[in-house]
């Protein structure tokens, strides 16, 4: 993975560009500061990368700073999807605290 291509935007956001991932629609962003940037999983970044390749995100792929791995997105993972061109993900919102 190209941890080289992150971008710190300000002093609570990390970028994750387009071109991270092939197939990337949007660029990630990650709500971090650089104290708890130094815990991020490799694998939770990519599951953010992975979220912004889905049909119809909007604007973004996003997590907040809580985020580690999950199944699918990342625990701590934001994605909002187009009405008419998006997909439906209730892996997205969670399921395993029932």
């Amino acid at each position: 993975m190209a941890m080289e291509k992150l971008r710190r935007i300000d002093d609570t956001k990390i970028e994750i560009p387009i071109d991270f991932k092939p197939g990337m629609r949007v660029n990630g962003v990650i709500y971090i500061d650089e104290v708890l940037e130094k815990e991020l999983e490799p694998q939770s970044i990519d599951q953010v990368a992975n979220i912004a390749m889905l049909p119809g995100i909007v604007k973004s792929s996003m997590a907040m700073p809580d985020i580690h791995t999950g199944y699918g997105f990342a625990i701590g993972g934001v994605a909002a999807f187009d009405l008419q061109q998006g997909i439906i993900s209730p892996g997205g919102v969670g399921y395993d605290i029932n």
